[in-house]
């Protein structure tokens, strides 16, 4: 990466960095949150006057001396830096920069969130070992398709989850009875299923063949982090 402190600027981070070792801080962490859809590090945008401590300790006052040179590595990251957000269910990211007292280095990271899917998770139950359950269920059901299949979808996420009152297949509305299996089987076999990134999924309902499939999908949330710019100030 190219070099672009000046001595001076050198000078007073390494004033800024005693600065934080005389807090016991290590390394002074500013964050400055995206939005989602933002495509680079464009310092004219941030609010500054709302910038006034080091994220990692509130009582840590940024010197005033410190904001030049903010913006200037921001303005050089922004200007030359790939800057990566061409990811698909973004839901966070953030510019940190960072001032590492030990390595006496200065750093612009980005961060970012998305959301994902695991692999997936089949249950099955059948008539070997459930077959009087499923009777029961096919003797609530007043309207059951040619091809025996009935099929009910669920989600969850951020502390919430429903099951849908209705079958996907006819609009019919699922028994009671039913709809109680249904939550227990997720409560026992998927803990948390609606809690958080939460989950997805269907219970199958195949009258035809007495069996019975809970297809369960998790969401998941991942994280990353790239460094657009660091430099040694020694």
């Amino acid at each position: 990466m190219e070099k672009i402190l000046t001595p001076e600027e050198k000078k007073y981070l390494r004033m800024t960095s005693n600065y934080l070792n005389s807090l016991g801080m290590k390394d002074g962490e500013i964050n400055i949150e995206l939005d989602i859809d933002a495509g680079s590090v464009d310092s004219d945008s941030i609010d500054w006057e709302h910038v006034h401590h080091f994220n990692n300790n509130y009582t840590a006052e940024i010197p005033d001396g410190l904001f030049p040179i903010l913006k200037k590595v921001l303005e050089y990251t922004d200007n030359n830096a790939d800057f990566n957000n061409d990811i698909e269910n973004l839901n966070y990211q953030s510019i940190n920069i960072d001032i590492d007292c030990k390595e006496k280095t200065i750093s612009v990271n980005h961060y970012w969130s998305y959301y994902g899917r695991d692999d997936g998770n089949t249950i099955t139950w059948d008539e070997e070992n459930d077959k009087e359950l499923i009777d029961r269920f096919e003797s609530l059901i007043d309207d059951i398709p040619e091809d025996g299949q009935l099929t009910v979808s669920y989600n969850g996420g951020g502390d919430s989850g429903y099951l849908e009152s209705n079958w996907n297949e006819n609009r019919d509305g699922i028994p009671a009875e039913i709809e109680d299996w249904c939550y227990n089987q997720l409560s026992d076999n998927f803990g948390g299923w609606e809690i958080n990134e939460g989950s997805d999924g269907q219970f199958i309902f195949d009258f035809k063949n007495n069996t019975i499939h809970l297809e369960h999908t998790f969401n998941t949330e991942e994280s990353e982090r790239d460094t657009l710019y660091e430099e040694n100030f020694s």
